[in-house]
């Protein structure tokens, strides 16, 4: 059980004032196992990874006495904390001289990977140095020592753990949402985001996937709003991540409700997606060198052999698109039709280019780019020259099958952060089932592969230390599910901002069952869904007040609904795919299928 501190800690750093981040707490945490070994050793586990240090507190120390302390985010053994761990794993070891009654800490340390230079970010002012770490072995002990003298003190932003649950018959599914919801809040500590212990530094891809991630399991907007806002002033280096600023705006503007950040920055919004880079026919040019490089994916190995030669990247022209899109709304909300107009027309062209002249009608897929001057395609197409372009709305609707048939043989064809466009890909083209095998499966490339083989309870940098070596056990960019479940399995997504009208499209697949809790500004949504098939579907929705719901019926049919046990007539928006879309306003209701 968590005991916050009383203390809420003001934020500093040499390159953002106190304001600019979210405030820190402190919590303490006693063991989940402690055991004592021979010659004053003992072995401790906290049970999941946090940053933190520990606090040990002896009534009756000699004075001068010493013990040493192990921690570590890895065992070698079943009671021994890994010293030498591989790639970016963190141990860290010391003694510690024991204070009768007054707690003491070992001295921990920190510095960057010797290859960077800047961008990394201090403590929070007030914050001890602290690491990530599970175990503790310690070795020297008195023999008075016992467990409840150890405390693990953690830091993280404010986090409400009741805001979100999510349960289903699913085992596996309910691991994978654990591990990534305690991901989330667990890389809080710097009160911004950053991408793991070995830089501790914002990239806007991480950010991506935190913001979303965050947003699903608290509803607490400021850290992703504030990490955004940072990176506007320093922007990191690979080009598709700079065109996301748009995507974090308009995220923070549609979840949230608030639109001041998005009026107070819209002029750096729009130097955002780089238009100067636009050939005459639409696409984006891109770098294969230089400050700004295009990336596709990351490592270099998970990018399914993406032909990185031409200067026209698909995906690079994708996120340009999207973009291009989003900052129509966002010119339509402030009221500057001249630019919206603008912005519309642009994403028209880049459309229209991009389905012309980048898509191969023999294979049914998108081609990885092309060089402009020339005109001459790649001949290579991998599944991220058509999962990006689909998740970020290039496809038009009679290829997406085509496109979803292309993908879904590749498998996790991707890295951690791919994942997440490669699964909201899955969901648009309304292939639930085969999402559902990638978030639960076991295989190399999955969550399960993290906790389970591996062994972290933080997500990590990279599916596998086999794939990236230097990999670190603490990257919230790995946590892509504790978004996915709750926007694409259960198919809940605001519609317009702060949750004024939302979606509800469902896709579970296989499951039986399957229930949810989602924060918003009005209220949590709660989602609880029954059967497999149409003759045993139902479900039921509390519907917060001041919002309305679309509600998209995942089966053909006649809709019965109730509310408070009552009977009522349904309202029905339209038809979609062959099946209707509820309205539904605030209250509780009951959904089925004649």
């Amino acid at each position: 059980m968590l005991r916050s501190l009383a203390c809420v800690v003001a934020m500093s750093c040499s390159c953002l004032p106190a304001q600019e981040r979210s405030p820190v707490v402190a919590s303490k945490e006693a063991p989940v196992k402690a055991e004592k070994q021979a010659d004053g050793r003992w072995f401790i586990d906290f049970g999941k990874a946090t940053f933190g240090t520990v606090e040990i507190t002896s009534p009756d120390a000699k004075a001068g006495s010493k013990m040493t302390v192990h921690l570590g985010e890895a065992l070698a053994g079943p009671t021994a904390v890994n010293r030498k761990p591989s790639g970016t794993v963190r141990y860290q070891g010391g003694e510690v001289t024991l204070k009768a009654r007054t707690p003491v800490s070992p001295e921990l340390s920190w510095k960057p990977p010797g290859w960077m230079k800047e961008g990394w970010l201090s403590l929070p002012k007030g914050c001890p140095e602290m690491m990530p770490f599970r175990y503790v072995e310690i070795e020297g002990a008195p023999p008075s020592f016992s467990a409840d003298q150890i405390r693990r003190v953690s830091w993280t932003v404010p986090f409400d753990d009741s805001a979100s649950a999510f349960q289903s018959s699913s085992p596996d599914l309910d691991a994978v949402w654990d591990l990534c919801k305690h991901s989330i809040k667990a890389t809080t500590f710097m009160g911004l985001y950053v991408d793991g212990d070995r830089e501790r530094k914002p990239y806007e891809a991480d950010v991506l996937i935190n913001q979303l991630g965050h947003y699903c399991v608290d509803a607490r907007y400021d850290t992703a709003r504030l990490t955004h806002e940072y990176l506007l002033e320093k922007p990191t280096w690979p080009t598709e991540w700079r065109l996301q600023s748009v995507i974090l705006a308009w995220h923070d503007f549609l979840w949230s409700g608030d639109d001041r950040s998005l009026r107070k920055h819209y002029a750096t919004l729009k130097g955002r997606a780089m238009i100067e880079r636009r050939t005459p026919d639409g696409f984006f040019e891109g770098w294969n060198q230089g400050n700004i490089t295009d990336i596709v994916d990351w490592p270099a190995g998970e990018r399914d052999g993406y032909d990185m030669k031409p200067a026209v990247k698909t995906v690079v022209t994708a996120f340009h698109y999207r973009a291009l899109v989003l900052l129509e709304k966002m010119a339509t909300h402030l009221g500057k039709t001249g630019d919206a107009t603008e912005f519309a027309a642009m994403a028209e062209a880049t459309r229209k280019a991009v389905n012309e002249k980048l898509w191969d009608e023999s294979r049914g897929c998108y081609v990885d780019g092309l060089d402009p001057k020339s005109g001459n395609r790649s001949s290579h197409a991998s599944a991220h020259a058509n999962f990006f372009p689909l998740a970020l709305g290039l496809v038009p609707d009679d290829r997406v099958a085509r496109v979803a048939a292309f993908i879904k043989p590749k498998g996790m064809a991707c890295s951690v952060y791919g994942s997440q466009f490669l699964l909201e890909a899955l969901y648009e083209a309304g292939e639930g089932e085969h999402a559902l095998s990638l978030l639960s499966s076991g295989d190399l490339r999955s969550w399960r592969n993290m906790s389970e083989k591996v062994g972290s309870t933080i997500t990590l940098e990279a599916w596998d230390p086999s794939l990236k070596p230097n990999l670190d056990w603490n990257h919230a960019w790995g946590a892509a599910p504790a978004n996915l479940i709750p926007r694409g399995l259960m198919g809940i997504e605001p519609l317009e901002a702060g949750f004024k009208r939302f979606r509800v499209r469902p896709q579970t697949g296989a499951l039986e069952q399957a229930k949810l809790k989602l924060p918003t500004p009005k209220g949590p949504v709660v989602l609880e869904l029954k059967g497999k098939d149409a003759s045993s579907w139902s479900a039921k929705l509390i519907v917060p007040a001041g919002t309305e719901a679309e509600f998209h019926l995942p089966h053909p049919g006649e809709a019965t609904v109730s509310s408070a046990g009552k009977s009522a007539t349904p309202r029905i928006l339209r038809e979609e795919k062959g099946r209707k879309v509820l309205g539904l306003g605030p209250g509780n209701w009951v959904v089925s299928l004649k």
